[in-house]
């Protein structure tokens, strides 16, 4: 009885630790169909974008009291041609410029969480276009609820950036302008 009374603390401050630890494991989480990235620029004629709804991606995160604590890993991938504009032969030009046929994927990858606080991340991650890849810097802002992580954001890029000529169409006399901007709100769902 003594022996209890002695070392007793020392069992109440094991399971502690472990009730505390399991609080922030790492979870699994898979990309749900709730999500959308929008590619917008500009033309010689007007402003455009490109939607999709079609990336599949996996993540492995950490929460203490719905709080990311960090990321272990996050990568996705869209299907070239499931960017849309609603213009057939833009959408046509647009696969041709990102070599859809020869490169039909273009992955996302995050590298590294620079800074977590409150509902914001500061992150690096890569992003892999018609075969070239660059380091991008994100600042994400996220909600977790009920065994769900929407994240929202955007980066500007260029077309140059990752060596591709921007579309031209009509024989040259529509000029696609180099400048793009990615915006994009995903959910990550729990996998049980």
């Amino acid at each position: 009885m003594r022996y209890i009374k002695k070392y007793g603390w020392v069992l109440v401050l094991a399971i502690s630790l472990m009730a505390g630890r399991q609080s922030i494991a790492q979870q699994s989480y898979v990309l749900s169909s709730d999500q959308q990235l929008k590619v917008e620029g500009t033309s010689t004629i007007h402003d455009w974008d490109m939607i999709s709804d079609k990336a599949t991606g996996n993540a492995k995160i950490e929460l203490n009291a719905n709080k990311i604590t960090d990321i272990n890993s996050l990568a996705v991938n869209l299907p070239v041609i499931s960017l849309k504009s609603g213009k057939g032969s833009m959408d046509d030009n647009a696969y041709e410029a990102l070599l859809a046929k020869q490169y039909p994927q273009i992955h996302f990858e995050l590298t590294k969480v620079e800074n977590i606080t409150g509902q914001m991340i500061k992150a690096e991650g890569k992003i892999t276009i018609a075969g070239t890849a660059r380091v991008i810097l994100l600042q994400v802002n996220y909600k977790v609820s009920e065994g769900a992580i929407l994240f929202s954001g955007g980066f500007p890029i260029t077309f140059t950036q990752y060596k591709i000529d921007p579309p031209k169409a009509m024989f040259g006399t529509i000029k696609t302008g180099d400048e793009l901007q990615i915006s994009f709100e995903a959910t990550f769902k729990l996998i049980n």
